[in-house]
């Protein structure tokens, strides 16, 4: 009788990865880190650009409230927040009770901020460049037509500007 001999790689003998399949599963979950972990990390750039398209769409929220309640209202900014604020009987007062208007941080505190009128032109009517200097003051329209104006942002990465046009639509631009 002829016995057929065994084979140490038979089916039945457990089979382990050899390196290369460990290095290509390896270097695949790198990449596929590697990919999660940058489309998750925002762009400091972006946030600033962000912030700003947030302030222009809540300007069109506070002129339509400044007309539907026929209160002034004002926006105020510094280098480290901006909120808005009525003026009742003289007093000024936070708005707290509107979630859209409530006082909010920048989410990187700014190094400039400046106000330019489109009658001034190049010269910024309004500029904030230190802590503890006076806050701009924008009050928000209430007519439907307004003067065009820009705010420019800037913060230690990024510089965005936000002009205005005279129906109250907002641009933003990063510079």
């Amino acid at each position: 009788m002829h016995r057929a001999r065994r084979n140490p790689r038979s089916a039945s003998a457990p089979r382990g990865f050899t390196l290369l399949e460990m290095l290509v599963v390896i270097v695949l979950a790198g990449i596929l880190v590697s990919i999660v972990t940058v489309s998750v990390t925002p762009d400091p750039r972006q946030e600033l650009q962000r912030e700003a398209e947030r302030i222009g769409q809540l300007f069109a929220i506070a002129a339509d409230e400044s007309r539907i309640r026929q209160v002034p209202i004002v926006w105020e900014a510094d280098l480290t927040g901006y909120r808005f604020v009525t003026e009742v009987n003289g007093e000024r007062k936070l708005i707290t009770n509107d979630d859209l208007l409530r006082e909010r941080q920048w989410t990187r505190p700014l190094g400039r901020l400046a106000v330019y009128e489109a009658a001034s032109g190049t010269i910024a009517s309004q500029v904030v460049l230190g802590p503890g200097a006076p806050p701009v003051r924008v009050p928000i329209v209430r007519e439907w037509v307004q003067p065009r104006w820009r705010l420019e942002l800037a913060n230690d990465i990024a510089q965005v500007s936000v002009a205005f046009d005279e129906s109250g639509r907002s641009n933003v631009a990063m510079r």
